[in-house]
């Protein structure tokens, strides 16, 4: 399985996809190296370590394994991680890494070396020789990760706006974040200002000067920014791409419901007993009553009361059926 895809995740339209591709090959490059070449020999310089602690020894400690073994479950992490949701964050890419990395040092290449130095001196130049490789490791994971973001969204394209990565706009005294369903932004100048919208508030937007206004319902919101014009852009493309995805996830989880709809109007509840066989509807009301030989001749209370019984089994059937129904489709919408 690839642990990063050769298309730019998280995107279906195909012209996006041509659009960003060449950014997306460089910026995969730099995170494979920084996020899974790099953790993964730090790793490997913790074992050869502890290889090394195991020179002249006759038994090697079983505690001079430990971090190894913590360095090689911070680069698992690392990778999990960035499988699992890391790509979806350039910016948290940096953070991670320096973390994981961090902790490789902490926890492993700095305790591996000098258990290595206290039992086997002779290799000191050896053992120096890796803890430098893997320091230097790590701070090339760091700036490898920094480029990856910059590769990515530096210089923000239009196309960027129809993407899940955040957006960040830099200016003077200003910073604006624009996530997938808001806008955030900070101004510094003067007073201090924390601020956000989210999409579903804003009916329109507009650029004036050097800020970007965001009509709502309940008055405008005046944004700074460096470049008005390419906000406006990114903020337009943006706000589309979430009005898109918000309309196919209205009419999925219509059809859904329409589902739903007809799977209950074709539950059916039955119950048998004693030669009685009662069927019922997702309602609970008694859609059929059948009844064999079996019963000629039995008592006309012994009969009304498997009857009743029958009529009891079936709508418990029917309304386990329809539980199972509903709890299916919420666990498919929460999803």
């Amino acid at each position: 399985m690839t642990l990063i895809p050769h298309a730019i995740p998280l995107i279906n339209d195909p012209e996006v996809v041509h659009a960003l591709a060449a950014r997306w090959r460089r910026t995969r490059t730099l995170l494979l190296l920084s996020a899974g070449v790099l953790p993964v020999t730090i790793g490997v310089v913790c074992v050869v370590l502890a290889v090394l602690t195991s020179a002249g020894q006759r038994i090697m400690p079983w505690w001079s394994a430990i971090p190894a073994v913590a360095a090689a479950a911070c680069a698992w992490a690392l990778l999990t991680w960035l499988r699992g949701n890391g790509l979806s964050d350039p910016h948290s890419w940096l953070p991670a890494t320096t973390l994981m990395t961090g902790a490789q040092l902490v926890l492993g290449v700095v305790p591996g070396s000098g258990i290595a130095l206290r039992l086997s001196p002779g290799a000191a130049l050896a053992v120096k020789a890796l803890c430098a490789a893997g320091v230097l490791g790590a701070g090339s994971a760091c700036s490898l990760a920094r480029l990856a973001r910059r590769s990515l969204l530096t210089a923000p394209v239009l196309e960027l706006g129809s993407t899940a990565f955040p957006l960040v706009l830099n200016g003077p005294g200003a910073r604006v974040v624009i996530s997938t369903d808001r806008i955030d932004w900070t101004s510094r100048r003067g007073t201090r200002v924390d601020a956000g919208v989210p999409f579903a508030r804003i009916e329109h937007v507009t650029a004036e000067a050097s800020n970007v206004v965001l009509h709502t319902a309940s008055g405008s919101w005046t944004v700074p920014v460096s470049d008005p014009a390419t906000a406006l852009a990114l903020l337009r493309r943006r706000l589309a791409w979430w009005e898109e995805r918000r309309t196919a996830a209205v009419e999925q989880e219509r059809r859904r419901y329409d589902d739903l709809l007809q799977l209950l109007a074709a539950v059916s509840g039955e119950s048998t007993r004693g030669g009685v066989t009662v069927t019922v509807d997702s309602n609970g009301v008694t859609t059929g009553i059948s009844l064999s030989p079996a019963v000629r001749g039995l008592d006309p209370d012994v009969l009304a009361a498997r009857l009743m019984a029958c009529v009891d089994g079936a709508r418990s059937d029917a309304r386990r059926q329809v539980q199972d129904l509903v709890l299916e489709h919420a666990e498919k919408a929460s999803q």
